[in-house]
């Protein structure tokens, strides 16, 4: 029997296995994939402050650049252009990133078995109490769910799953293209509706493009975009992956066991990332397991303490970044190009700069609240998007 069984070797899994082991838990991470950090669907945008609360020092092995500030483009092409004087984040190279996570976690003693897909949860009396996997049915006190946005096991058991707010997401990088150090670029408009469209430099020539849509066919959506962008470019197959918008689910614990990272819906409405939300996360489910390995008691009684954990530190968060993502889904792409204009006519980037620069970027709803009641903003993004739904956004954001 081991003390923790871990489904799933993203970066959430395995972040709450480095952090039990650490603790001299034994634990073991469950893998269905051969290597580790693959596929690599992932912008790859984590912040510096983000980093900080996962306790994962920036390292070469999986950093490619740094990010000052970035430019918004409204549907017709207007600019929004911000860049600070620091590094706000950083580009990885996920599949490298995992793998450091992977390497810390075996260093503290956790075991990752790759290959080896877990099929189902072995329940007894009510409890979850193990995992089922190639090998057979395999005892644990405590079953961490990390499997992702499938939540095929999940489900197996009732929980509620991902339904709304799930889009498809498009990855590829490119090269031999002009790139602007330090920045990335955001695309607003109708052929990313749901989210947005975005460039990341991974070098000097060299990006990461991708986009996530509500309907359709989001791979020939990046084929336009890119044409667009760059004119003609041809990309390879883009990787092709959900990115979640809606919020958490309604409840991430049960007898035995705790849901966590994407299968959980801990990631940002607003930008669809859940690297750094679901490491959160997975550092409160690694202690609320500690807890109660050392109590002797794995019900629904202790291991409810972990959702009140993340609800009591980030539910607020989640929340504000759900209402602004679901505003920003109604607004037409023709008061986007108001808005923009209207912003860069008035002079507004230096103010929009030290917002941001004041900002968290992961943390996100005090930055939301400080735009829609600076001074400066107000009358302009009134007057973009007329008063009544002015009214309704202040209303959300109290």
């Amino acid at each position: 029997m081991v003390e923790v069984a871990i489904v799933g070797a993203g970066p959430s899994g395995l972040i709450a296995a480095r952090d039990l082991a650490r603790l001299g838990v034994s634990v073991t991470v469950y893998e269905e994939h051969t290597a580790i950090g693959e596929p690599n669907h992932c912008a790859g945008i984590l912040s510096v402050e983000g980093l900080e609360r996962l306790d994962v020092e920036p390292s070469p092995e999986f950093l490619q650049h740094e990010v000052r500030g970035g430019t918004a483009y409204s549907p017709n092409g207007t600019p929004l252009r911000i860049k600070g004087d620091r590094t706000r984040a950083y580009i990885v190279d996920r599949a490298a990133f995992d793998r450091g996570l992977a390497d810390s976690a075996l260093d503290a003693g956790a075991e990752i078995r790759t290959g080896c897909r877990v099929t189902g949860l072995t329940v007894k009396g009510g409890r979850v109490q193990g995992v089922q996997g190639p090998s057979g049915a395999e005892e644990a006190q405590v079953v961490i769910d990390c499997e992702g946005v499938s939540g095929t096991l999940a489900r197996q058991l009732g929980f509620q799953t991902l339904r709304d707010g799930v889009l498809a997401g498009v990855n590829v990088g490119i090269s031999e293209v002009e790139v602007e150090t330090n920045m990335v670029e955001v695309w607003m408009g109708g052929f990313a509706s749901g989210l947005f469209a975005w460039t990341v430099p991974t070098g000097d020539s060299s990006l990461r493009c991708g986009l996530a849509y509500s309907g359709g066919d989001p791979a020939e959506r990046l084929r336009g975009f890119l044409r667009r962008r760059f004119g003609e470019v041809e990309p390879p197959d883009p990787k092709v992956w959900p990115v979640l918008t809606g919020g958490p689910v309604e409840r991430t614990f049960g007898e035995g066991l705790l849901l966590v990272g994407d299968v959980a819906g801990q990631v940002k409405p607003t930008t669809g990332g859940g690297v750094i939300m679901g490491g959160i996360c997975a550092r409160m489910a690694a202690e609320t397991a500690v807890e109660a390995l050392e109590a002797g008691d794995a019900s629904s009684v202790v291991l409810g303490r972990y959702e009140a954990r993340w609800r009591k530190e980030l539910e607020s968060e989640f929340n504000a970044m759900l209402r602004a993502r679901r505003f920003a889904n109604r607004i037409s792409d023709d008061r986007l190009d108001r808005l923009f204009a209207s912003v860069g006519d008035a002079g507004l980037e230096e103010r929009l700069k030290h917002l941001v620069e004041g900002g968290d970027m992961d943390m996100q709803s005090r930055v939301l609240r400080a735009a829609l009641t600076d001074p400066q903003l107000v009358g302009v993004v009134a007057r973009s998007l007329g008063t009544m739904l002015y009214r309704e956004l202040v209303a959300l954001f109290p």
